[in-house]
């Protein structure tokens, strides 16, 4: 039950923003570009977030 709470709040926090529309949708929107640079240094910082918690329960267990 607890892997589906984290895994619903987490498909909520990333699809909120996705989903939403704050423009016209007759019109198109801006929406800020994202280099892979920044995107693989996002995906790394999630993933050493992730690490981290991890070695900490290992540890503590």
């Amino acid at each position: 039950m607890r892997t589906l709470v984290i895994a619903g709040g987490t498909w909520l926090a990333m699809a909120g923003a996705s989903l939403a529309q704050a423009c016209d949708p007759s019109k198109p929107c801006s929406v800020p570009e994202i280099s892979a640079l920044e995107g693989t240094a996002a995906v790394a910082a999630v993933a050493a977030i992730v690490l981290l918690a991890w070695e900490r329960r290992r540890r503590a267990a």
